[in-house]
């Protein structure tokens, strides 16, 4: 592809950026930049995470914790309250830590330096370049997986894996020398109208012309069958209509979050169906007729739930924590 080629690619995807990038709330920008904390939260929360699922958890979580003392300074378990339901919860112990971090260290200042930035927890290389491109005008390759099939399909790059190194010559061909960071924010807004996962509008693209791209990705995907995973779970309650829950580990899945017991996870249906609680008394649980689904991104867990009683008598449970 030409110099010229890439000029008025360049051109054209800031045009569109001007006229129809996304009105998002953490890209308000104070003078030329975004606010530091802010993008630091949006940053950690789009980790893995569609933008639609992400706006209402933002705008509940800075109303909570407005600035990074706030942050800094709040009990972990406001915070894991605060991010129920967004999955990912180590996200959010690492975002607590990080914040701690920048308190005590940088005087709750956040670090501008994309090498300071990716020491601290949680923070990589995508988003130690988005944070210190979008919040301090640096001029980084900001590489996310919407740029990055940008890249390949404008240079028609029929390959699911390409080494790091190698995205990054093409980004470098391909963004300009400065301003990199509305760039980047360009496709990314590009690649939710046009440049989509499945079924790219190619026909309707403004840049068509200037893309290589041959279609070769441009079919519906077989969607991989996940792992299933099996467990009984618990709700143990009295006559007071008080429940038992408990904490799970810090270092598991869903880690320091409240749930009734739960048997381990098992891959095998037979297995998990045999790790039942045993009762001391002659007790009458039941089990709910419908078996509750919960898909996580890499498995599918289904829990048959044992509904038990507790009396006066107490009941001996013995658990193994989840694998």
């Amino acid at each position: 592809m030409n110099n010229i080629r890439i000029k008025t690619l360049q051109r054209k995807m800031k045009l569109y950026y001007k006229k129809s990038s996304r009105a998002l709330p953490w890209r308000i920008k104070n003078q030329k930049n975004q606010d530091p904390y802010k993008t630091l939260i949006s940053e950690i929360m789009l980790q893995q995470t569609r933008v639609n699922a992400v706006l209402d958890y933002y705008k509940n979580f800075l109303k909570k914790f407005p600035d990074l003392k706030s942050l800094a300074l709040a009990n972990e378990n406001d915070i894991l309250i605060a991010w129920s339901g967004l999955g990912y919860y180590r996200r959010a112990r690492n975002l607590h830590k990080t914040a701690k971090i920048i308190f005590k260290e940088y005087e709750s200042k956040i670090p501008s330096d994309k090498i300071v930035l990716k020491q601290l927890p949680g923070i990589g290389e995508y988003t130690s370049s988005a944070i210190a491109s979008f919040a301090f005008g640096k001029e980084e390759l900001v590489i996310d997986t919407n740029v990055e099939r940008f890249i390949k399909r404008i240079f028609d790059i029929n390959a699911n894996k390409l080494s790091p190194i190698r995205i990054k010559e093409l980004g470098e061909i391909i963004f300009p020398k400065k301003n990199r960071g509305d760039f980047a924010q360009a496709i990314m807004d590009f690649s939710n109208d046009y440049c989509t996962k499945l079924s790219p509008k190619c026909s309707s693209c403004i840049i068509s012309q200037y893309c290589e791209y041959k279609g070769f990705d441009d079919l519906k995907k077989i969607k991989q069958k996940k792992n299933k995973k099996y467990c009984i779970s618990y709700f143990i309650y009295d006559s007071k209509e008080l429940f038992l829950i408990r904490r799970k580990p810090v270092e598991e899945i869903l880690g320091g979050m409240y749930e009734v017991p739960s048997s381990i996870w098992k891959s095998n249906k037979k297995v998990a169906d045999m790790e039942v609680i045993k009762l001391d008394k002659n007790y009458n649980p039941m089990f709910l007729k419908n078996t509750i689904k919960h898909e996580f991104s890499h498995f599918t867990l289904f829990s048959k739930v044992m509904i038990i009683k507790k009396e006066k008598i107490m009941i001996k449970i013995v658990l193994k924590e989840n694998g």
